[in-house]
């Protein structure tokens, strides 16, 4: 009897890690790792024109919640593999906190299917995405984000400005500046709600190898671009893949960027999405 009583403690043990309340459905656009983090807003067709070039290169498929545009990573990327650039209909665990989703089940979704006033057709109209929050309160957040201390070349955070709401994303190596962001945001008055969608880079010992190479070359082929901790040009390392955002001001200064970091050592890909933005000319006296 009291082995029959401990095998159906263990087995509702088992069963109570995860309950019914964990499991939940979700309608998303099924996006990549790069573009959820860098095209914010309403299902464009240029979103959708991304995903598709994103993912066949290597870029890993991500879930873009419809109703406030939060990102998840899932955990068996395969299955949403098929769906990327459509929209989906997703069950599983979420995990808010962690920006994850452990997938049980997904099915293609069509928009038609959407009732009207469901939170979900927000992203799917542009109209939606409104900027009635107006250029103060857009200023206050990016004073706020622009003045935490603790961000590097190796950082990319960045935001939208939807009203009084606010898309917080991008790519850290510093678990702290996630939350950071958030609080600091949150602390604003007249923003209504933050949603965060910074992802924490991992730390392991090969990314961080690649971080330091490509820090390296493009500072002894670039110099201007960089001082002290900081720099016009962002790396972000992920898995072995290099990402180069911010802004030069040559297309021959990209390419030499292009060029160094593939040369660094381990590096598996590297995905230039610097902005050529050249110095303004000067006026001619007559």
């Amino acid at each position: 009897m009291k082995t029959l009583l401990f095998v159906a403690l263990i087995v509702l043990a088992l069963a109570g890690g995860m309950t019914a309340a964990d499991i939940t459905t979700i309608k998303a656009y099924v996006d990549t790792d790069v573009c959820s983090r860098l095209l914010l807003g309403p299902i464009t067709a240029e979103r959708m024109e991304c995903s598709k070039k994103a993912f066949p290169q290597g870029d890993e498929p991500t879930l873009v919640q419809l109703s406030n545009s939060a990102v998840f990573t899932v955990n068996k990327p395969k299955m949403v593999g098929e769906y990327v650039g459509q929209l989906a209909e997703a069950t599983g665990e979420l995990k808010v906190k962690d920006g994850l989703m452990k997938l049980q089940s997904v099915k293609s979704l069509e928009a038609s299917t959407i009732p009207p006033g469901d939170p979900a057709r927000k992203a799917l109209d542009v109209r939606t995405y409104k900027t009635s929050g107006g250029p103060a309160l857009y200023e206050k957040v990016r004073h706020e984000l622009a003045m935490m201390p603790y961000i590097s070349e190796f950082d990319f955070i960045s935001f939208q400005l939807n009203g009084y709401d606010v898309i917080l994303t991008g790519w850290t190596v510093r678990i702290t500046n996630r939350s950071e962001a958030q609080n600091r945001l949150k602390g604003i008055e007249g923003i209504t709600s933050v949603v965060n969608n910074i992802e924490v880079l991992p730390m392991g010992r090969s990314d961080m190898d690649i971080r330091a190479g490509a820090r390296a070359a493009l500072q002894r082929m670039l110099p201007r671009y960089f001082w002290g901790s900081g720099s016009d040009i962002k790396i972000v390392v992920k898995n072995g893949n290099i990402i180069l955002l911010g802004a030069v001001a040559s297309k021959a200064d990209s390419d030499v960027a292009y060029i160094q970091c593939n040369s660094v050592r381990s590096a598996f890909k590297v995905v230039n999405l610097l902005r050529v933005n050249p110095p303004p000319q000067k006026e001619k006296k007559g």
